[in-house]
C-alpha cells in the first residue's frame, strides 16, 4: 500500500484535486489562470486564494466547500475547481457552488442591482456535456428567445481538459496541456511557474502525507460504498425475484380457474380438462418450490449483505422475521446454518 501511494503521489499532476489545489493556492499562478479565463475582466488583483472556504446554504443542506476560492478587486467572485470523476451530476453539482458562493455576493440590507458578480469555474477531466466543445459558458436565457442572455450576474465556465479542439485562446490552451500532462511550450511563463510550484508541492512532508492519509481514507470509503451499493442491489434483484414469483403463482391460479370453467362447459372434455389440470397444478406446484428456493435464497444473501455491513445478528434476526413473516423456528435454523 505504501509502494501504491508513494507512486501515486510522484505520478500525480495538476489532474489530481489535491495538487491542483495546493499549486493554486500560489497568489501570481491563481491570478495568471484567472487573467486567462476571463481576460475581459482586466483583473488587477484578488485576495490570497483559499482551499478551506467552506459554506452552508441552509442550516439543514450539506456544507459545501470550494477547492479555490477568491475575490477580486472589484467584488467579484471566483470560486476554482477540479473535477476528476464524472459523476453525471455536474449541472446539479454547479447550481450548489454557484448558489453557495452567489450568496456571498449578497450584503444584508444592500439593493440587489449592488450584488457582486460570481463566477464558478471546473475544470474536469472529462466531457461535461458529452457535446464535444473544450469550453462551455452557462448562462441564463429566455427559452423563447435563446438568444437573450438574463444578466444576473451568475456565470459558469467548464473546461473540457482532455479536448483536443484549440477552441481556446493559446495561453489559455497551455494551461490545459499542463493539467493534461501535455506537452507544452516551456517558454510559458505561467508553464515555468506551475512546474516550480508542483516541485515545491511534491518536497513538502506535511502535504505528502495528508495526501497518503486522503487517499487512504478515499479508497476505504469507496470500498464500503462499493460493498453497501452491493448489498442494496441484491436485496432490489431479491425482491424482483419475489415480485416475479408472485405474479407467477397468480397467472398459475388464473389458468387453473380456466381450466375448471373448461370442464364444467363441456363432460365430453372432462378427460381432457382434467389431464390439463393435473399438468397445471404441477406446474403451480414447482412455480411455488421455486418460490420456495427463491425465498431461501434472498433470506440467506440478505444475512450474508447484512453481516458484512457489521449489523448487529439480533437486528438481523429482527429484520429477516418481520420482512419474511417467519416462525421463531425458521429464524433459528436460517441462522444455525
Amino acid at each position: 500500500m505504501n509502494e501504491f501511494l508513494r507512486k501515486k503521489w510522484e505520478m500525480a499532476g495538476l489532474s489530481d484535486d489535491y495538487i491542483f489545489n495546493k499549486v493554486m493556492l500560489d497568489y501570481d499562478i491563481c491570478l495568471e489562470v484567472l487573467w486567462r479565463i476571463l481576460p475581459d475582466l482586466h483583473i488587477k488583483k484578488i485576495k490570497l486564494p483559499n482551499n478551506q472556504q467552506e459554506f452552508t446554504v441552509a442550516p439543514d443542506a450539506e456544507a459545501v466547500r470550494f477547492d479555490i476560492y477568491t475575490t477580486d478587486e472589484q467584488g467579484n467572485y471566483y470560486d476554482i475547481e477540479m473535477q476528476v470523476a464524472d459523476h453525471h451530476n455536474i449541472a446539479k453539482r454547479i447550481r450548489y457552488y454557484q448558489t453557495a458562493s452567489s450568496m456571498e455576493a449578497y450584503d444584508k440590507g444592500q439593493p440587489y442591482e449592488q450584488a457582486d458578480d460570481s463566477y464558478v469555474i471546473f475544470f474536469c477531466n472529462f466531457d461535461p456535456f458529452q457535446l464535444g466543445q473544450q469550453r462551455y459558458v452557462l448562462h441564463k436565457h429566455i427559452d423563447e428567445i435563446p438568444e437573450q442572455i438574463i444578466e444576473d450576474g451568475q456565470t459558469d465556465i467548464l473546461f473540457n481538459v482532455p479536448s483536443l479542439r484549440h477552441d481556446v485562446d493559446p495561453k489559455m490552451q497551455a494551461f490545459l496541456d499542463m493539467i493534461a500532462q501535455r506537452e507544452v511550450e516551456a517558454t510559458d511563463p505561467l508553464v515555468v511557474k506551475l512546474k516550480e510550484r508542483i516541485a515545491v508541492v511534491k518536497r513538502n512532508r506535511k502535504w505528502r502525507s495528508e495526501y497518503m492519509r486522503r487517499s487512504v481514507y478515499e479508497m476505504d470509503q469507496e470500498m464500503r460504498e462499493k460493498k453497501i451499493r452491493e448489498g442494496e442491489r441484491k436485496v432490489r434483484d431479491g425482491k424482483r425475484e419475489i415480485l416475479e414469483g408472485n405474479r407467477e403463482l397468480l397467472e398459475g391460479k388464473r389458468e387453473l380457474q380456466k381450466g375448471k370453467r373448461e370442464i364444467q362447459k363441456s363432460k365430453r372434455e372432462i378427460k381432457e380438462g382434467q389431464d390439463r389440470l393435473k399438468e397445471k397444478e404441477q406446474l403451480i406446484q414447482e412455480r411455488e418450490q421455486k418460490l420456495h428456493e427463491n425465498q431461501q435464497t434472498i433470506i440467506k444473501t440478505s444475512i450474508v449483505a447484512m453481516r458484512e455491513l457489521n449489523i448487529d445478528e439480533t437486528t438481523i434476526k429482527k429484520e429477516i422475521k418481520e420482512k419474511f413473516d417467519l416462525s421463531d423456528k425458521e429464524i433459528k435454523d436460517y441462522f444455525a446454518e
